[in-house]
């Protein structure tokens, strides 16, 4: 890799980590307001639409202006590609974010964070069970520094509000969906073209934000007056909405799925181990939210973990 190709991957790692750090400061501002199903069904939605947008509009005037034909336009009859962009929306974003977003109500930002970033610890072992993939050494030493690290960060909850485990629970069940959408749902490379990002991106988002809608419905808690709070400039809800939407899940996915195309999959990862400690930091100096010594234990043991699980030669890629 060339320096001035590396230079522009490292500012892209930086940036990822910068905005899904951040992201856990508009997750906590907004689900503390907003029904949890509402705001980010309306998050995925809109976010995948602009994506699927953005996808015509490169092809339009970027392809048809130049005259290329090596772009092949995916048939949307082809029931394998609506296959692989259904599980990715149930793993990804109904699990992954959906279950994430009630579970952040009963923790800090920054303890929501430091969980979801255990997600290349479950893909490791997911990988030895149903795959038969045996870590190595190193990804051993990550998982068990991730664990040691989860147990210091949940431990101070057994003296605190039982709501306190719901949280942790909730969180665990999302990082575990989110491993196991790694490991057996592929929609991006089902398009069969490397340009072909934002679109897949696009239609898994957009399907998982209809069905958490859905599900918002369904449970009988459907009132418009939470989409009515959602898009109001009280307590800074809308600015966060839209900061959440626009820039972390929609300039940050195609970021995300830019740097699988353009690195290595351990490369692109390491963001991973630093999304929480930014959110740590953020949620002290934005939320006021405290940081207890075993709050910075638990970020040191865990972050290490994920780095050794992410340097490991059997890494799987993952996503925040």
């Amino acid at each position: 890799m060339h320096r001035s190709q590396l230079t522009v991957v490292l500012m892209a790692i930086m940036t990822l980590s910068l905005l899904w750090g951040s992201s856990f400061i508009a997750i906590k501002i907004i689900v503390d307001e907003v029904q949890p199903l509402a705001s980010f069904g309306m998050r995925f939605f809109i976010a995948g639409l602009l994506l699927v947008s953005a996808h015509y509009i490169l092809i339009h005037t970027i392809y048809r202006r130049s005259e290329r034909k090596d772009y092949q336009i995916p048939q949307f009859k082809n029931r394998q590609l609506w296959k692989s962009w259904l599980l990715s929306a149930l793993f990804f974003i109904v699990g992954g974010q959906g279950i994430l977003a009630i579970g952040a109500q009963y923790l800090s930002s920054g303890a929501a964070a430091l969980i979801n970033s255990t997600i290349p610890i479950w893909v490791a072992i997911f990988m030895l069970l149903f795959l038969g993939k045996k870590p190595t050494k190193l990804s051993i030493a990550g998982i068990t520094a991730g664990f040691i690290g989860l147990i210091i960060l949940v431990l101070p909850t057994l003296e605190s509000e039982g709501s306190s485990w719901v949280g942790v629970v909730l969180l665990i069940v999302s990082s575990i969906s989110w491993a196991i959408g790694s490991l057996f749902s592929s929609p991006i490379r089902d398009v069969g073209t490397q340009r072909a990002i934002l679109l897949p991106t696009g239609m898994f988002m957009t399907l998982g934000g209809l069905i958490l809608l859905a599900i918002w419905v369904i449970t009988g808690t459907g009132e418009v007056s939470p989409l009515n709070t959602l898009f109001s400039p009280k307590d800074n809800l809308l600015v966060s909405f839209l900061f959440l939407t626009l820039v972390c899940t929609a300039i940050g996915y195609a970021i995300f799925y830019w740097l699988l195309g353009s690195t290595t999959p351990s490369l692109a990862n390491t963001f991973a181990y630093i999304v929480p400690v930014i959110a740590v930091f953020l949620g002290w100096v934005i939320l006021g939210e405290s940081i207890s010594s075993q709050t910075i234990i638990a970020t040191v043991v865990i972050s290490a973990g994920v780095a050794m699980m992410i340097i490991s030669p059997s890494s799987k890629k993952t996503n925040n």
